[in-house]
């Protein structure tokens, strides 16, 4: 079977393969706009995981087509573990972008270059099906657009186009919402590992049959010992409102009422939203409880710093079970988390996170104290959590189910073969919490 994943992601392995730019000129030129300075990092690690399986599998050629900044050559392609990638620059030369921009009618038509790239790599494999990672992403995701002739599976990484995201942000990228709506009505198939990315796909196409997927975890390297120098951490990818920061601040604020608590703040923030959490930081009087660290461009880097914190703080509220709350216990670290549709699913065997109902900042804060004063509590959550998580997302069942997928969405495509009911996604398993 040949297979061609339409996705992003980034490591050092890939990295080191491709001829990139060393972004002198784009970096003088952010630094008058007063924009970070652009480098290079890892990020999208499931995919990385994926990779890392199927690379074990016999019987497949897979062809991985992925957007990659900074790339001086428009495609390149290489062969790595009998794995093959089409890498491609998603973007034109800075100064020539920002002109393309001004004069577009559309903006969504400056995927047009993208789109035509990721056609002609397809049109090149001529796969028997095509993976899209993502439909949240439009400068890659809109290459399944183009598709007709071949089934397209999509892993629902989240689902962008959700209400609660407007209620909670205020604002939305609409171009975004609008064409991530528009791959999932053009998509039949498509996998997902909680309830509410089932609801959310459903709802955009009634018509579309949902199997049950899981990305494989994040498992950190082994990390040496280090002295706990903070109480609590926070890491997300970007952080931002809807990942629960400002929620966070607050609740700690309530805890050092009680007893003085700490919280590390760890991953890229963007420069005015950062100054409006320092400013927040200030108003709660937690100038010497709170810092901040940028994102690590190697993960297991940022895996070696969080272990100085006692706890993990995350209370992600768009996310079914965030890949930071996996990681956190993965690490040893005991979670305090929101009520969302999927992290009640942790505690389903045994108590393993403490987890507040969604926006109650006080419960929050309560579940903190109670990890801060109770050394036993928080040891036992902490065993019964990595326990749990080993056990149900081990990452080589989740590839061989994948692949399961696959096979099942081919035979329901070309001979209307039902697809099994044991790779369905069944809402029994994941009830509305």
């Amino acid at each position: 079977m040949k297979i061609v994943w339409l996705c992003h992601f980034s490591n050092s392995i890939v990295r080191e393969q491709l001829p990139l730019s060393n972004n002198i000129y784009e970096n003088i030129i952010r630094k008058i706009f007063k924009k970070n300075k652009k480098s290079y990092r890892d990020f999208a690690p499931w995919v990385n995981n994926l990779i890392l399986e199927f690379e074990k599998m016999e019987d497949i050629e897979l062809h991985i087509i992925a957007p990659h900044k900074g790339l001086k050559k428009i495609k390149y392609t290489f062969i790595l573990n009998n794995v093959y990638y089409h890498f491609f620059s998603p973007q034109l030369p800075i100064l020539f972008e920002l002109i393309k921009k001004t004069t577009q009618k559309k903006e969504g038509e400056i995927f047009a270059r993208n789109r035509r790239i990721i056609r002609e790599i397809i049109k090149g494999i001529q796969p028997n099906i095509v993976n899209l990672i993502g439909a949240e992403n439009p400068y890659y995701a809109t290459g399944a657009l183009d598709i007709h002739n071949i089934p397209i599976f999509l892993s629902a990484q989240t689902v962008y186009s959700n209400p609660d995201r407007m209620r909670l942000s205020g604002n939305v990228n609409k171009m975004i919402w609008d064409m991530e709506i528009q791959l999932h009505k053009h998509i039949q198939y498509m996998g997902c590992g909680g309830r509410m990315h089932y609801d959310l796909l459903k709802k955009n196409n009634p018509q579309a049959i949902i199997l049950k997927n899981f990305f494989p975890i994040q498992q950190p390297n082994k990390v040496k010992p280090l002295p706990k120098i903070y109480d609590f951490v926070f890491f997300a990818a970007g952080v931002a409102l809807k990942k629960g920061i400002e929620d966070a601040l607050e609740a700690l604020a309530i805890v050092n009422r009680q007893r003085e608590a700490t919280l590390d703040i760890v991953g890229s923030c963007n420069p005015e939203y950062k100054s409006y959490l320092v400013q927040k930081i200030k108003k709660l009087g937690l100038e010497d409880r709170v810092c901040f660290h940028d994102y690590f461009p190697i993960h297991a880097d940022m895996h070696q710093h969080i272990v100085q914190a006692c706890y993990a703080l995350l209370p992600v509220k768009l996310d079914v079970i965030s890949g930071t709350i996996i990681e956190a216990i993965l690490l040893d670290l005991p979670v305090v988390c929101y009520k969302t549709t999927g992290t009640p699913y942790l505690n389903s065997e045994n108590p393993s996170v403490l987890i507040a109902e969604l926006n109650n900042v006080r419960e929050l804060a309560n579940h903190m104290l109670t990890l801060m004063e109770s050394e036993t509590l928080a040891r036992s959550l902490a065993k019964n959590a990595k326990e749990f998580v080993l056990k149900t997302f081990d990452n080589t069942t989740s590839a061989k189910r994948l692949l399961a997928d696959y096979y099942a969405v081919l035979a329901h495509y070309h001979h209307g073969t039902p697809i099994p009911k044991e790779l369905l996604f069944n809402t029994n398993e994941f009830p509305i919490y």
